[in-house]
């Protein structure tokens, strides 16, 4: 009866680490994993995943670039800033040098741009590849220093986020 117990205990002990490791591969090499994941046409799960775990990725030390993961999470590079809001659910802005505010959703699509006289503008007026190119541009030194996981579990990644960026 002891046996079985102690087996018992270390089998749940072990799947406990396991799930701990999965869980932190994921969050840590997100970036990596998104960019490398099958994605649907003007999906930007890189991005995404690189806001979301901000905490949890590489932040390199890049000259002018700073990092705010105190509540809502922000990349900054001079005038210019990529992060989240919350409301009912995660949204994405960007700042741009000019005070420009443009507000995108999960799978990237532009919801709202206000001008630097807070005026809402309509969105289709804007070039929504030029700003995503912008951000683009911001974050990608970011982005080039995720190094390849030990371990790869772009398998797992795949399964939990694939839907969602189709």
């Amino acid at each position: 009866m002891k046996k079985i117990i102690w087996r018992t205990i270390l089998v749940v002990l072990l799947g406990i680490v396991i799930f701990g490791y999965v869980k932190i591969n994921l969050k840590s090499n997100a970036v990596y994993y998104a960019k490398n994941m099958p994605r649907g046409e003007g999906q930007e799960p890189e991005l995404v995943m690189l806001i979301d775990n901000l905490w949890w990725v590489n932040n390199p030390y890049i000259e002018g670039l700073k990092y705010d993961i105190d509540g809502t999470r922000y990349i900054i590079y001079k005038n210019k800033s990529f992060g989240n809001i919350y409301a009912d659910e995660t949204n994405y802005v960007y700042l741009d040098e000019k005070d420009n505010f443009y507000r995108f959703n999960r799978r990237f699509e532009l919801l709202a741009f206000l001008d630097y006289k807070d005026e809402k503008i309509d969105i289709n007026s804007v070039d929504k590849n030029k700003i995503v190119s912008e951000i683009k541009s911001l974050v990608q030194p970011v982005i080039d220093k995720q190094s390849e996981p030990l371990i790869n579990l772009q398998w797992i990644f795949n399964l939990v986020y694939q839907d969602e960026f189709k």
